[in-house]
């Protein structure tokens, strides 16, 4: 009688986790979105270091890659203590990134759907670090849309 019953609470068990999986499979969207965070940092926090051996405002990474047709949300994450941009003339965009607050990051999120394939520029059009901003890979970069 207990193996009986044993069965029959396996079974049952094994038709729950059917149902359950076959669920899953159905609630999952039919577009996609893709995330991604990019984190701003200043000199102080040791964001990037320069040729130069010394420490640089960042945007890190300061060259995303995005595909193109397909909505990426992007979470920008500032530790700087001042405010920061991130325009794009070619992708439609002037991000206004907030500062932190002692030890609460800025934070604004935005969503993108780039059209075309291709490399955009962008650079920080708030005045910080005056070198990090006139070099690729810190304050500036370029944002790669991939077909």
């Amino acid at each position: 009688m207990k193996r009986s019953i044993v069965f029959v609470f396996a079974v049952a068990a094994v038709a729950a986790l059917a149902v359950s999986a076959a669920g899953t499979a159905a609630a999952k969207p039919s577009s996609s979105t893709a995330r991604l965070t990019i984190l701003v940092k200043s000199d102080d926090e040791h964001a990037k270091k320069g040729p130069d051996g010394k420490w640089h405002d960042a945007f890190l990474p300061a060259n995303p890659v995005v595909r193109a047709g397909v909505k990426t949300t992007i979470t920008f994450v500032n530790y700087d203590g001042g405010a920061h941009s991130l325009v794009a003339p070619g992708l439609g965009l002037n991000v206004k990134i907030p500062a932190a607050k002692g030890s609460t990051p800025g934070r604004v999120t935005i969503t993108l759907k780039a059209k075309k394939a291709g490399s955009y520029d962008w650079w920080c059009g708030s005045p910080c670090d005056p070198w990090a901003m006139t070099h690729n890979g810190y304050m500036r970069g370029s944002i790669l849309v991939k077909a």
